[in-house]
C-alpha cells in the first residue's frame, strides 16, 4: 500500500504570464526540496461530472503526508500561496491520499 499523497488544485488564475514566472516556477523548486512532484498540470482539464471551477488544474504527488505538510507549512510555501492568492480569482486545493 502506497503512502503516496495527492494534492489537486483548481485554479482561476487572472494572468498566466505573471503566474508562471512569479509563482509556478518558483513553486516546482519548493516541491523539489519537499520530494513533491508536479504530475500534471492543464488549462483544459475536461469536466465528466458535475462543475468544474477555474481555468488551471493541477495534480501534485507527495511521498508521504508528513513531507506534503513540510511543504505546505514551511515558509517558502506559506510565501508562494500568499502570492498564488493575489494572482488568483479564487480556488480549491484538495489533499487525497493514496
Amino acid at each position: 500500500m502506497s503512502n503516496a499523497i495527492y494534492i489537486i488544485g483548481q485554479i482561476e488564475v487572472k494572468d498566466y504570464k505573471t503566474y508562471f514566472s512569479q509563482y509556478a516556477l518558483k513553486l516546482k523548486e519548493v516541491l523539489k526540496k519537499y520530494q513533491g512532484e508536479a504530475l500534471a498540470g492543464s488549462t483544459k482539464a475536461e469536466v465528466l461530472e458535475g462543475e468544474g471551477f477555474g481555468n488551471w488544474m493541477v495534480l501534485i504527488k507527495f511521498p508521504s503526508r508528513a513531507l506534503a505538510d513540510e511543504c505546505m507549512n514551511s515558509a517558502e510555501y506559506i510565501h508562494l500561496s500568499a502570492l498564488r492568492k493575489k494572482l488568483s480569482t479564487g480556488g480549491n486545493v484538495f489533499l487525497i491520499p493514496a
